[in-house]
């Protein structure tokens, strides 16, 4: 076996290698190191830098029935000690798992991955742990071996935030894309058969008076009641969804249409009852419920949910606790269609009809204001302020994103260039303006006319798009990065494939969505942001909480490793102009 010197900068230098070379090529050379004999009294400096590792090194020996494992294999193998043996090594016949993990290292070959190990551990906890293949020459000799990367809290936000794309949080009811998905199917299905659907929204009457009365904790309450006593009428055919703050929807089959009355009956029955909260005296509970018929009134899940969300609008307005089918005539679209919003988007811009509003962004310890948010409102002739989810869409088909983008992305640096310059101004960019634009160099264009320096721009993506181009987003995040700007993660936890983005996208801030801090008191959900911020800090990305409205929520998610925060709690969007002094003071 060739030589090597000792040399005290070997393990001086070694944190600073595995952070440059990663585990692996540290693990092999440290194997070599521990099997030579010529440097035997290195062995227990190998053993201290091995055993500080928090990823389980196994490490196959030279001699048969003999693993090296260094302390947090040792932990997450559950292996005994074994006084007969050289400190470190084990038997691998006496551990079941130690010989599922070496016999997979011998199996493979060079390159080769290693599926992941998922198992139920002593103590009954699920266990998730990404194996990485050690198959090195080093001087000669042939290292070979596993490194154990402790996944659990991964996979299990993983699953969570999964889950809640497909089951609302605070009533445990099916989400919109759920929904939507099993209605195409139910439409695929009565195309062959000849059974009739329909779309059936139901809104809870009482629930905004006990809102503005008692506050958000005693109106989820009701939310929750009233989703059960739906959820008891539904047939198991059927699903039910959480379509709004205090909307359901349910997709109903049948035989034909003539059945859909009794349906409609059973769930007015169901929505009658007697609500009691903590806070205040019963109150009678009653739903309003408006239905659109497949191929009568839509032949899509979205245009039939927009067509009953029309109809139960007019069941409300006339007096509740009612039923009303989609009819054309009364239940006109108040929006115009996709060309005639277009052509007032370009005339909105070129009247200057468009407006940015900033709203505050604290840090939670000291509640001192550090950013804002720029957010978009339309100011429609005859429809008043209109929020951006009502025109981004159609921008999007057009082209004219592009324009709007260059509108928000200037005014917002113009604005901020007035501020304090510790403060900085976020954003948003959709994915299609990142890539079908040079958007670094708009972004220079802009913070060149505002004098303004990079570090005080934050570009939001929102996480709801779908990525068609995950190498060309990486692309433009990188060289926005690189002009010293930082980027954020927009609505985490509401899109497709979460925790793909955060890991494989260069974030430096992710925003959790305002829908997972309002659901905060279900132990699901809480459970699910401290495991999120707990892997923010691990990677370097800082947290903001979205929709922040009492000082329970933030008090909770202070104390959750939540570091920012931004809802009405701390402020309302306001234009520039109108931003209180003390919050530019701060």
């Amino acid at each position: 076996m060739p030589l090597i010197t000792p040399n005290l900068m070997t393990f001086t230098a070694l944190p600073v290698a595995i952070a440059a070379t990663g585990v692996l090529a540290v693990a092999a050379v440290l194997l070599f190191i521990y099997n030579s004999r010529t440097l035997v009294g290195l062995k227990r400096d190998a053993r201290t830098v091995l055993g500080g590792l928090t990823d389980g090194v196994v490490l196959l020996s030279e001699k048969p029935d003999r693993a090296y494992c260094n302390e947090a294999a040792v932990t997450m193998l559950g292996l005994d000690p074994e006084p007969d043996m050289p400190a470190g090594y084990h038997r691998i016949s006496r551990s079941r798992l130690l010989g599922e993990v070496c016999t997979a290292a011998v199996a493979a070959r060079r390159g080769d991955a290693l599926p992941a190990m998922e198992l139920v551990d002593a103590t009954g906890r699920f266990r998730s742990w990404r194996q990485s293949l050690i198959h090195a020459n080093v001087a000669g000799m042939t290292v070979v071996g596993v490194v154990l990367q402790d996944r659990t809290e991964v996979h299990t936000l993983s699953h969570l935030l999964e889950e809640s794309r497909r089951r609302d949080p605070l009533t445990g009811l099916a989400t919109p894309e759920l929904l939507h998905d099993r209605t195409g199917q139910a439409l695929e299905t009565a195309a062959r058969t000849m059974m009739a659907v329909a779309m059936v929204v139901i809104e809870v009457d009482q629930f905004e008076e006990i809102f503005e009365e008692r506050g958000w904790a005693p109106a989820s309450e009701l939310l929750i009641e009233a989703a059960m006593h739906v959820s008891s009428s539904v047939r198991a055919m059927d699903l039910i969804a959480r379509v709004g703050q205090n909307r359901f929807a349910v997709v109903v089959t049948l035989g034909d249409s003539a059945s859909l009355p009794g349906a409609a009956e059973r769930f007015l029955n169901a929505m009658r009852f007697a609500f009691q909260s903590p806070s205040g005296l019963p109150v009678t509970i009653t739903g309003s419920i408006g239905i659109a018929r497949a191929g009568m009134d839509g032949s899509t899940s979205l245009r039939l949910l927009e067509r009953a969300t029309q109809a139960c609008a007019r069941a409300r307005a006339d007096g509740g606790d009612r039923c009303r089918f989609y009819d054309p005539a009364a239940d006109l679209d108040p929006t115009p269609s996709d060309q005639g919003l277009i052509a007032e988007i370009r005339g909105g811009l070129e009247q200057g009809r468009f407006a940015m509003r900033y709203q505050p962004i604290v840090a939670l310890s000291s509640r001192q204001v550090v950013g804002y948010e720029a957010l978009m409102r339309w100011r429609h002739p005859v429809r008043g302020e209109i929020p951006p989810t009502e025109f981004i869409a159609a921008a999007e088909k057009s082209g004219l994103i592009h324009a709007l983008g260059d509108f928000a992305l200037i005014q917002s640096c113009l604005d901020a260039a007035t501020w304090p310059p510790a403060l900085q101004v976020s954003v948003n960019m959709s994915v299609v303006e990142l890539l079908e634009s040079d958007a670094p160099r708009r972004i220079m264009a802009a913070l060149a006319g505002a004098e303004m320096a990079p570090h005080r721009l934050r570009i939001e993506i929102t996480e709801t798009a779908r990525i068609p181009d995950l190498g060309r987003l990486r692309t433009a995040i990188d060289e926005i990065r690189t002009l010293g700007v930082t980027v954020a993660l927009d609505d985490f936890g509401t899109g497709h494939s979460s925790l793909t983005h955060l890991q494989s996208l260069s974030f430096d801030c992710l925003k959790i969505d305002h829908r997972f801090v309002q659901d905060l008191a279900t132990p699901r959900t809480a459970s699910m942001i401290r495991m999120l911020v707990a892997y923010a800090r691990q990677i370097g990305v800082m947290v903001v909480a979205e929709g922040v409205e009492t000082e329970a929520q933030a008090t909770q998610l202070a104390q959750m490793g939540c570091t920012h925060a931004q809802g009405w709690l701390f402020g309302r969007p306001a234009l520039a102009a109108d931003l209180p002094g003390w919050q530019l003071a701060s």
